[in-house]
Order: C-alpha cells, then structure tokens, then sequence
C-alpha cells in the first residue's frame, strides 16, 4: 500500500500537542487587547504591539510556504499603515495564516516528513519535525517579547499565559 499521499498522523498530533497551545496563547492576548493598546512602542527601534503581531503573522506565512516547497524564506515588510491598529483585523489575519499552516501541513505526506528536509538557506537544512519545532520557538519568543510589552504597559497576562508564559 501506497502511503506517500497519507496525512502523516504523527505530524498533525505533534502540530496539535507542541505548536496549537502557542497559537492559542496568541489568541487569548488578542481576547483581553484593545485596539489602543496596539499602538504601544517600547522606545527605541521597537515595534508597535500591533507591528509584533504583524511579525508574527508574517513568520507563520513564511512557515506555511515552506511546508509546502520545503525551502524557507523570512522576509518582513512592514504592514500597510492602520493595519496593524485592529485587533479585529489581527484576528482575521491569523485566521487566515493558520488556515494556511494547518493546509500546508496537512499537505506533507508521510514520506516528505520522514525523508525530505527543509531548506532554511545557507545550507542549513533541518527535518520537518524540527522545523516545525522551530515555528514554536519562535512563538515562544513571541510571547516573550509580548510580555515584556504587557508588563511596561502594566498589565496582567491573560489566561494559561500566567503559567506557562510570565516572565
């Protein structure tokens, strides 16, 4: 039996085990934020809290497209003045990047996830297990960074972020 076209069960269990619940911490921030409150900029050459999410959102794209051509490619561009000052628009714009990382994945088929590595440039490859595991560190720097921006703002961390996250 062919199996090259088969959901690999063990990616999809390590997407959902490993990556989702930093999905989901990204998600309860946008729950307790106000649009205002996007505009807040640490100093310096910081980012806005709405720009932080912006990189985010860029980073799972870039994740996404390289599930499915298995080269990575991290380029920012800064988003399009007042798109970053919604968190409604945050929200529909991680809806859509999720959809696309949850596709993509689904799209890699159990022979590719065991055999065919990532191309992260500079001839730095990695398996698709450990790209992935690489996704959640960088949503785990970004709720880092994320709460930083909360405590010089003085605000307390929603939900699970207080165990898991609160630096």
């Amino acid at each position: 039996m062919d199996t090259r076209n088969e959901k690999p069960h063990s990616l999809d269990r390590h997407y959902r085990e490993v990556v989702l619940p930093y999905q989901e911490l990204r998600d309860q921030l946008l729950d307790v934020l106000a649009d205002q409150d996007l505009a807040f900029q640490p100093g310096g050459d910081n980012l806005t809290l709405g720009g932080l999410f912006a990189r985010l959102a860029a980073t799972e794209q870039a994740y996404a497209d390289s599930f499915r051509t298995f080269a990575a490619k991290f380029e920012f561009n800064p988003p399009e003045a007042g798109a970053t000052a919604s968190v409604a628009a945050l929200k529909a714009l991680f809806a859509s990047t999720d959809a696309a990382f949850q596709a993509a994945l689904s799209g890699v088929s159990n022979a590719d996830a065991a055999d065919r590595p990532v191309d992260r440039g500079g001839g730095h490859k990695l398996p698709v297990f450990l790209h992935l595991d690489v996704y959640r560190e960088a949503l785990m720097l970004f709720c880092g960074k994320a709460s930083v921006y909360l405590a010089m703002m003085g605000r307390q961390p929603p939900g699970k972020w207080r165990s898991w996250i609160w630096l």
